[in-house]
């Protein structure tokens, strides 16, 4: 009886892996590039502030016109600018029904204050007696106000500017593991939250690339298929050492 060469058997595996697939990913954050307005998205201002996030293409700023850089992703950012202080809120809720194996955020954020420093009392009210100069993204639980910084309503924070961090940054990728996090909170609302608070000076806050990705479980074949395909990967092998062997 002939044996079978290790070489076959290692072929037939990689035959068996190809036809069981990897395991895939599925966005479920809406127009996270922005190239459809804020479709999906919600803007929130505090009364009494001025500016918002704009739609920003090109390399300046939509309202004061300051030099940016041009969004990472399409020809569309989201971006805060404004002529006087203010706070603004970007976000857009999500529920996660199933328990997911696994979850990653992921976005591009532009920081560019044009102040002389960050001021980060534990609030997004521009109106405090405190100088109040930075920018974050958090996830929130359900039924938070947009503007919350309560520990109880802050499930994660994923940025946040700190004293002594560069003024003027280009956008920069963060991506976070959120795989537990989803599923201590299934078919619960979460709030992702990009938020800037500036009254000192002019802050430019851009957002771009937004995405949750939700890995879906890998399709596991059922014994009898292990059979077919395994059968299936050993005659691709043979017939591949067959070919070989007529060729020399």
């Amino acid at each position: 009886m002939t044996s079978i060469p290790v070489r076959v058997l290692w072929i037939a595996m990689v035959a068996i892996c190809a036809a069981v697939g990897e395991v895939q990913a599925v966005n479920v954050v809406s127009n996270g590039g922005f190239d459809a307005g804020f479709l999906g998205w919600t803007r929130v201002d505090q009364v009494g502030g001025d500016g918002t996030f704009f739609l920003q293409t090109g390399t300046t700023s939509p309202v004061n016109g300051d030099a940016v850089p041009s969004p990472p992703q399409g020809v569309t950012a989201a971006m805060t600018d404004a002529q006087g202080p203010g706070s603004h809120v970007l976000y857009q809720d999500v529920v996660i029904s199933a328990v997911v194996p696994s979850a990653a955020l992921s976005f591009d954020v532009f920081v560019g204050n044009r102040a002389d420093a960050f001021f980060t009392p534990n609030t997004l009210d521009f109106s405090t007696p405190a100088l109040n100069q930075q920018a974050r993204v958090d996830i929130l639980g359900s039924g938070a106000n947009p503007f919350s910084v309560a520990a109880s309503d802050v499930l994660m924070n994923a940025f946040r500017t700190n004293v002594g961090d560069p003024l003027v940054s280009g956008y920069t990728h963060f991506a976070l593991d959120v795989t537990a996090l989803l599923n201590a909170h299934l078919s619960q609302t979460l709030r992702l939250r990009f938020a800037e608070v500036d009254n000192v000076n002019v802050f430019q806050f851009g957002v771009d690339n937004v995405a949750l990705d939700i890995g879906t479980p890998q399709v596991v074949p059922e014994p009898a298929s292990w059979v077919l395909l395994f059968t299936a990967g050993l005659g691709l092998a043979w017939r591949q050492r067959r070919r070989a062997g007529r060729q020399t």
